[in-house]
């Protein structure tokens, strides 16, 4: 399923523009609520075999654990970020979904829509700013977490560049797939050339 790596040419052009982009820096709360969970369930008490997300603070599957059914009232909103306190994993959240203990919310507050091309842009840039935080630490408090400065493309008038972000993040995802089908590729030719020789 990795044939969708041919870059349109204005994926081709924010490419190309990355290093005369202008960058800013904003404050997480800016841009986003840090919420709680509305409940934390315990894994331990869930039967897998629901509707929806169960999102804990693993590394693997989007931060899904499995799929659960519980009362919809307690349903975090999807188009969010889930952040595990203790872990800084962050993955986007297409859906509505619930989750285990120490996850926190961020919910957009930008003007844009909101979409999983912006979020990883979101995502690369929050991680960056964690890098110094020691694992399990308590920086990962609210208070901390609003405060914390990211840097961002930025338009002529200082805002966030949305429209750049939606262009970028696909084309970086393009050019990653391209190099691993080029390696697959040629680890297939080499594996073929083996096989004749064994013949």
């Amino acid at each position: 399923g990795l044939n969708d790596y041919t870059l349109t040419q204005k994926e081709q052009d924010a490419l190309d523009g990355f290093n005369s982009v202008g960058w800013a820096t904003f404050e997480i709360r800016d841009l986003f609520d840090v919420l709680s969970t509305k409940k934390k369930f315990n894994a331990a008490d869930l039967t897998f075999n629901g509707r929806y997300r169960y999102i804990a603070r693993g590394e693997g599957r989007n931060g899904i654990r499995g799929y659960i059914n519980e009362d919809e009232k307690y349903l975090n909103k999807g188009n969010t970020i889930s952040f595990g306190q203790d872990t800084a994993t962050m993955f986007y959240q297409s859906e509505s979904y619930f989750t285990g203990d120490k996850i926190k919310i961020f919910e957009p507050k930008i003007s844009t829509p909101f979409n999983k091309d912006i979020a990883q842009i979101f995502i690369t840039s929050i991680k960056k700013a964690f890098s110094s935080f020691s694992w399990g630490s308590s920086s990962y408090n609210v208070s901390v977490l609003n405060s914390t400065k990211i840097k961002l493309p930025i338009k002529a008038d200082g805002s966030p560049d949305y429209e750049y972000m939606n262009l970028v993040a696909p084309a970086m995802q393009k050019v990653v797939i391209k190099n691993l089908v080029d390696y697959l590729d040629h680890r297939i030719d080499k594996t073929k050339i083996a096989i004749g020789h064994w013949r």
